[in-house]
């Protein structure tokens, strides 16, 4: 397993587990030389050049608060550390993926748009490979759902190597857009949104008004 991969597993609350095909990827990027080591602190990219690859990191926050997502003080950030682990940015504003545990108990891949940029606030994967298949779709970033409509500009040089790699590793194929994988993504304060993941943290806004 890469030096990554374990820094990232060994930060995971307890219930919160590394899915394997996560794994597989941050192994990849390690032993394509995409993981940099700055201070003791990893972070993994994608390959390619900064006008023909999605802007994402990868490594291990430590500081999973989302105080950003809430008007009130009082947050409960027993629960939210207990449930919720950042451990991609997904845009230069400071958007973040996590994993996160639903009300049942299922592990998703959900999106935390940082409020100052993207507000997009949603599931972006209940199963790891739909979110790998995301980011080999070809946008810049992947924070802005809105964008999610229309193919990516440049689609066909854009992540070249990683398409490639994700076809061959998992043998599936990466769409052309967004909706494919996601129909119109919740934002941030949307009360009527029915994404799993935007309800749970307005109802945990609402306990704290």
């Amino acid at each position: 397993m890469s030096k990554l991969a374990i820094q990232i597993e060994s930060s995971l609350p307890e219930k919160i587990v590394l899915p394997v095909e996560i794994r597989k990827l941050l192994d990849w990027l390690e032993n394509i030389g995409m993981v940099k080591d700055f201070d003791g602190n990893l972070i993994g990219s994608l390959p390619g050049t900064p006008d023909r690859k999605t802007e994402v990191e990868f490594y291990a926050e430590h500081d999973t608060h989302l105080w950003w997502c809430f008007d009130g003080a009082d947050i409960n950030e027993k629960e939210i550390s207990e449930r919720v682990f950042i451990f991609a940015r997904t845009g230069c504003d400071g958007s973040s993926a996590a994993f996160w545990l639903d009300e049942d108990g299922v592990q998703r891949i959900v999106h935390i748009g940082s409020g100052s940029g993207s507000d997009m606030i949603c599931v972006l994967a209940s199963e790891p490979i739909d979110f790998i298949k995301l980011l080999a779709v070809g946008y810049e970033e992947i924070c802005w759902g809105e964008e999610y409509e229309n193919s990516p500009s440049n689609s066909a040089e854009m992540n070249r190597d990683f398409k490639e790699w994700v076809k061959e590793s998992f043998n599936v194929s990466v769409p052309s857009k967004g909706s494919e994988l996601i129909q119109s993504p919740a934002v941030m304060w949307d009360l009527e949104s029915r994404d799993p993941f935007c309800r749970w943290l307005s109802k945990l806004n609402e306990h704290n008004l």
